[in-house]
């Protein structure tokens, strides 16, 4: 599967409930060395947001000016980090183990 086809879609939690929409994918660069001489990416996570939307600029990580974050998170909803381990992806959407009152906000996951 290419990272291309997560982004966009539905996500659902543990109950069968929509949540929301896959909108990024988190990476670390800590796999096996390739013939480039660079370690492979591996998938950690995904950032789910409530409302569909294109683009995410980095606001939604509550950086930035306050009033462009709070528009940013008014057309957003909420928007969660969820760790690669609770997540499974079928034909046509992502499936979290956790419900959604479980879920970690983004902005609690600092990116370190």
């Amino acid at each position: 599967m290419r990272l291309g086809e997560l982004l966009g879609r539905r996500v659902l939690d543990g109950a069968g409930d929509d949540i929301g929409w896959v909108a990024d994918v988190r990476l670390v660069q800590d796999g096996p060395v390739l013939p480039s001489m660079q370690a492979a990416f591996r998938v950690t996570g995904l950032i789910v947001i409530e409302h569909h939307a294109t683009h995410l600029f980095g606001y939604e990580r509550h950086v930035g000016p306050a009033l462009l974050r709070w528009l940013v998170h008014r057309r957003l909803g909420d928007v969660w980090y969820v760790p690669w381990e609770d997540v499974t992806v079928t034909a046509t959407t992502v499936e979290v183990v956790r419900g959604r009152a479980e879920l970690q906000p983004l902005e609690e996951n600092a990116r370190l």
